[in-house]
C-alpha cells in the first residue's frame, strides 16, 4: 500500500493540508496549475472580519511549504490521468516548462524588464499588463518567472529573440527546457482546487466593462492591495478619485451562501473608509436577505454600519448620467423607490466552481453536485467525502467557504487520510 499523498491545488486549503500531512511524516505531492502557490488568498490585502494582513498569514505557509523536504511542489503542473483505487492510485503528472532555472534565478526582474511583449495580466483581473516572461505580482512565491510560450516572440515570430537571457547575468533563462511527465503512486488524493468568481461579462447589466467606475469584487480587491496595479490607491479605472460610492451586495445573484457576499461587502466598507474616509457609501441589499429576514450575524451588522442601507425588491438599474461622469442607480424598495448618483459602484459576488474543480471532477470520476462542486454522498457523516473512496474535497472544491472554514476543511481531509492509513475509516 502506498503512503504518499497527492494534493491538487496550492491555495490555502491545499497548503494547510500539505503541511499537516508532512507534520505527520507523510510525503506529499502538491500540484499547482499556476507558477505560484497561495491561491486566491495572495490577491487579498486583508482578511475579514479582523482585517488581518493577508500576506502575514499566507507568507509563512508558503515559505514552509517551499522549505519542507516532505513536500514536492510542482508548479505549472497538471494531473493527466489517475488509475487504481484507494491505497494505490497511479497518477501521471505533467510539469510544463518554465524555461527558468529556479535555483539560479534570484527574482531580480531584469528579464521581464527587458521583454518587449505585453498582454493583459489575468492575475490582476486584466487591470494591468504582464510580459511574456513574468511573475504574477510583487511578492509572489516562488519568486521565479516563467515564459509564456503562447506569446513569447521566440516561439511566435522571432526565434532569434533572446533579450531576457541577455538581461540575466545569472544565466537562469533556459530556452531548452521542455515539458516533462512523471508517474507517482499515492494512497489518497485531496482535491483543493478552490473557486472562481463569475466572469465580468455577467455584470454587464450594471455597466461593467463600459463604465470606468464599475468594479467586480475581485477587481476592487486588487485595486486596494498594496502590490496591485495602483499600489493600493483607490481610483476609478480611468484614474479618477471617486467622491461617492455604492455597493450592490448580491449583484452576482443570491443563494444559500449569501453570507459570504455580505462578509465581502462589509470588507469593502473597511476599504472605502480606510482610503476614502469622507465617502458615505450606499449599500443595496436584496430584500430576501435583509437583516430583518436573516439571523446571520454578518447580515445583522448592516444595522450598525456607517452607511445608507437600501433594501431593494427589484434588481437595481444602472445607467451612465447625462454628463457621462457618474452612475445613476435606481431601484424599487418595500416603501417605494430609491435613486442616487455615484462615482464608484462595487459589485458583490458569488463563488463558482473553479475550472480546475470542473476538470478534476471528470478526471477523477467523482460526482458533482447541482452547483458544480464536488458532491458529498454523506454530508452528515463528513464534510470532505466524495463519491470515490480515498478522494477527499477540501476548501472550496466542495462548495463556497470562507478562509477559516477552508482551513478547517483541510484539517478534516487530513484527518480522514491519516485515519484511512490505520484502517479505521472506509
Amino acid at each position: 500500500m502506498a503512503s504518499d499523498i497527492l494534493v491538487i491545488g496550492a491555495g490555502v486549503a491545499g497548503m494547510k493540508a500539505s503541511l499537516l500531512l508532512a507534520s505527520a511524516g507523510r510525503h506529499v505531492h502538491l500540484i499547482e496549475s499556476t507558477s505560484v502557490i497561495g491561491g486566491r488568498l495572495i490577491r487579498c490585502e486583508d482578511i475579514f472580519p479582523a482585517m488581518e494582513c493577508a500576506t502575514c498569514m499566507v507568507s509563512p505557509m508558503q515559505q514552509e511549504i517551499l522549505r519542507n523536504d516532505l513536500i514536492d511542489v510542482v508548479t505549472l503542473g497538471e494531473v493527466l490521468s489517475v488509475e487504481g483505487s484507494k491505497g494505490e492510485f497511479r497518477v501521471k503528472i505533467l510539469k510544463k516548462a518554465s524555461c527558468v532555472d529556479p535555483i539560479a534565478c534570484i527574482g531580480c526582474a531584469e528579464c521581464w524588464n527587458a521583454c518587449p511583449v505585453e498582454k493583459n495580466n489575468e492575475f490582476e483581473e486584466n487591470l494591468s499588463k504582464r510580459k511574456a516572461i513574468s511573475v504574477p505580482c510583487a511578492g509572489a512565491l516562488p519568486n521565479v518567472p516563467w515564459i509564456d510560450k503562447d506569446i513569447c516572440l521566440r516561439w511566435n515570430g522571432d526565434e532569434n529573440c533572446n533579450l531576457c537571457t541577455e538581461a540575466c547575468v545569472f544565466e537562469a533563462v533556459d530556452y531548452s527546457d521542455e515539458d516533462s511527465e512523471s508517474e507517482i503512486t499515492v494512497s489518497d488524493i485531496i482535491l483543493a482546487t478552490g473557486f472562481q468568481p463569475p466572469p465580468g461579462k455577467s455584470f454587464e447589466r450594471f455597466l461593467w466593462g463600459s463604465n470606468p467606475g464599475v468594479f467586480t469584487a475581485s477587481e476592487f480587491e486588487r485595486y486596494y492591495s498594496s502590490n496591485g496595479p495602483t499600489s493600493g490607491e483607490l481610483l476609478t479605472k480611468d484614474g479618477q478619485t471617486p467622491d461617492s460610492a455604492a455597493v450592490i451586495v448580491h449583484a452576482g445573484g443570491i443563494g444559500s451562501y449569501s453570507n459570504i457576499n455580505t462578509m465581502y461587502s462589509l470588507k469593502f466598507l473597511h476599504y472605502l473608509k480606510e482610503k476614502l474616509p469622507d465617502i458615505h457609501p450606499v449599500v443595496l441589499l436584496d430584500a430576501s436577505y435583509s437583516p430583518d429576514k436573516l439571523q446571520d450575524r454578518y447580515h445583522q451588522e448592516w444595522r450598525s454600519a456607517d452607511t445608507d442601507v437600501i433594501i431593494y425588491t427589484q434588481v437595481p438599474d444602472v445607467h451612465t448620467t447625462k454628463d457621462g461622469k457618474s452612475l445613476s442607480i435606481t431601484c424599487k424598495t418595500e416603501g417605494g423607490s430609491f435613486s442616487a448618483e455615484v462615482d464608484l459602484l462595487l459589485l458583490g459576488t458569488t463563488m463558482l466552481p473553479s475550472s480546475g474543480t470542473a476538470k478534476y471532477i471528470e478526471l477523477l470520476d467523482i460526482e458533482g453536485n447541482e452547483d458544480g462542486f464536488a458532491g458529498n454522498p454523506e454530508p452528515d457523516h463528513s464534510s470532505v467525502l466524495t463519491t470515490v473512496s480515498g478522494i477527499f474535497a477540501a476548501g472550496c472544491a466542495s462548495g463556497p467557504l470562507d478562509i477559516a472554514a477552508s482551513v478547517t476543511s483541510a484539517a478534516a481531509a487530513v484527518g480522514r487520510v491519516l485515519a484511512n492509513s490505520k484502517g479505521r475509516v472506509s
